[in-house]
């Protein structure tokens, strides 16, 4: 069968994904499913399963990933409009580089600028400079 999808020219990771995607999308439309985000139908082209609550940042990532309960399904671009750039804690780098301007994420994101760019960085990177 590998032979075959090779020869079709489709790698076999390529099309198990793919029939597992139409599986997927064949139950929740079965289902009725509509998309978590915006009550709108899904389409197999654009639908994507999330996580309701987000789980990188929770006190038991692995647990909250796993939790069905927490899974649900929406159009791409309305999960990833609702990403977790949101969902950082002020007074951190992230939050300051998804837009906040704070003091606390303006701070940390100063300090984190400091750190890196020392003295011997701004010579190094004029010396390059001057040789181009």
């Amino acid at each position: 069968m590998e032979r075959k999808l090779n020869q079709l020219g489709m790698n076999p990771a390529t099309a198990s994904g793919r029939l597992v995607k139409d599986l997927l999308f064949d139950f929740v439309t079965k289902a009725r499913y509509v998309c978590y985000r915006c009550k709108n139908p899904l389409t197999r082209d654009t639908f994507s399963i999330e996580h309701i609550v987000p789980w990188l940042d929770s006190d038991d990532p692995l647990a909250l990933f796993f939790n069905l309960d927490n899974v649900a399904y929406s159009h791409l671009s309305c999960n990833v409009g609702a990403s977790r750039k949101s969902q950082a804690p002020h007074g951190s780098r992230r939050r300051n580089k998804a837009g906040c301007n704070c003091s606390l994420c303006a701070g940390v994101n100063a300090t984190y600028v400091r750190s890196k760019y020392t003295t011997e960085a701004r010579r190094i990177k004029h010396a390059k400079e001057k040789l181009k």
